[in-house]
């Protein structure tokens, strides 16, 4: 069982840096400065809310917003797991 969450766990976590770096990518493509790492050195929360600015119908930062929740309460549903598990 905890091996199953481990492995939704890891999907997730991979499809979560997946839509940050396509984000980044976009948005350094869209940069017209000379700094084309600006937005690689930016937060996360940062680098969504302006990508949400400039794509307003993109879904990219409510899949990020999601996949940070539904990652942190299966981590709490193994914590919890593995913690009543009988010995």
């Amino acid at each position: 069982m905890v091996g199953i969450f481990f492995s939704i766990l890891v999907i997730m976590a991979v499809l979560s840096i997946c839509g940050e770096l396509v984000m980044r990518v976009r948005l350094t493509r869209r940069e017209p400065s000379r700094d084309k790492l600006l937005w690689w050195r930016r937060g996360g929360d940062e680098v969504a809310a302006m990508y949400q600015e400039l794509f307003p119908r993109a879904r990219l930062p409510l899949f990020r917003l999601f996949l940070f929740w539904l990652v942190f309460a299966f981590s709490l549903a193994v914590v919890l797991a593995i913690l009543w598990r009988p010995h």
